[in-house]
């Protein structure tokens, strides 16, 4: 599967095409200490979405850097309002504690997978968006409470 994690800030405006290509997931991600990066959500997520067309792809709204909450610039309420406007799912995170980081891929990859079980993303022969090797696997469980449980500890 491939994703692409768009980080808002303008310093990474270079993003080309190229990143976007065989998408079926994207991560809109903000720091919830810049402000400035919580306002350019909506122009990663149209850029986003004009790129990855024709296809369909799984977005998820991420406010990263929840341990620096004390110089919170953007409050959960306007992260999560973003989302849910857009039909997006929203978690926050942090990379430096390890916050929602392994549930926010495992939710992104569950999504996918289970757009692909209804058909709505489809695999194509000769598409890198999804391999079929996925498709055809039987019994795959991307619960991240499964694995937990039976493997005594997280998916890695």
């Amino acid at each position: 599967m491939n994703f692409i994690l768009l980080y808002a800030l303008v310093s990474f405006r270079s993003i080309t095409r190229s990143y976007y290509r065989n998408s079926v997931g994207a991560m809109l991600v903000y720091d919830i200490t810049k402000r400035k990066s919580f306002e350019h959500l909506e122009e990663w997520l149209e850029e986003s979405r004009i790129h990855i067309l024709p296809h369909r792809a799984v977005y998820m709204v991420i406010g990263q850097k929840t341990d620096m909450d004390a110089h919170r610039a953007v409050m959960y309420k306007e992260g999560r309002q973003f989302a849910e406007q857009h039909g997006f799912r929203y978690m926050e995170t942090s990379a430096k504690t390890g916050q929602n980081i392994e549930e926010a891929f495992q939710t992104m990859a569950s999504d996918i997978y289970a757009l692909v079980e209804k058909g709505l993303i489809k695999v194509e022969e000769g598409w890198d968006g999804v391999k079929d090797g996925l498709a055809n696997r039987e019994g795959v469980n991307l619960s991240l409470a499964q694995q937990k449980t039976d493997n005594g500890g997280g998916c890695c």
